[in-house]
């Protein structure tokens, strides 16, 4: 059974949420990624399996690892000035 703080997915849409509360047994209220704070019944949420969140750390530190650095101030191309049009 989730307990709060759990990451479930909504087997219809697949989308996560966390449990922030669980009412009853068959019942809790969830917070979605959008912001949606809803009930939803136990038979329509699956825990997080272990092996996608573990997946999900490696790629974002993998992507972060392959990034090259951050170019310093002085090695960027300075903008060039809009220059305004004398009118005869």
């Amino acid at each position: 059974m989730p307990q709060p703080g759990d990451i479930v997915v909504e087997r219809l849409t697949g989308n996560r949420a966390i449990v922030i509360r669980v009412v009853s047994p068959e019942e809790m209220i969830c917070r979605f990624g959008d912001g949606r704070l809803e009930e939803r019944f136990t038979f329509e949420l699956d825990p997080l399996p272990l092996a996608s969140l573990v997946s999900f750390f490696l790629a974002s530190f993998w992507s972060r690892f392959r990034q090259s650095p951050a170019t310093s101030v002085t090695e960027r191309p300075r903008p060039a000035l809009a220059r305004s049009r004398s009118v005869s």
